[in-house]
């Protein structure tokens, strides 16, 4: 392994990440409790709010809801746009 390589996988493991749809039907398949096919109907937003988790942030899920999706700024109710309620006008 090279030293870009290394740099890269290290990025990786510290970035964090939006759930998209896949992820959170991945925790669903991982639950023996829960029913897939009734999730599977679900939007991500719904889906997103159901499990109350929005990120995957140094290997835990967390909430974010309040904060920008993309950049993890706490959004202002001033500085939001009318188009999306997760993103900061900045990251739009």
């Amino acid at each position: 392994m090279n030293y870009q390589d290394y740099m890269m996988n290290i990025k990786d493991l510290k970035k964090d990440k939006l759930l998209n749809k896949k992820d959170l039907l991945d925790v669903v398949i991982n639950d023996p409790d829960l029913d897939i096919d009734n999730f599977k109907k679900m939007k991500v937003n719904e889906l997103r709010d159901h499990f109350k988790m929005t990120h995957l942030i140094d290997g835990k899920f967390r909430d974010m809801r309040g904060y920008c999706f993309s950049c993890i700024t706490p959004l202002k109710a001033d500085y939001t746009s009318s188009k999306s309620n997760n993103y900061c006008i900045d990251c739009l």
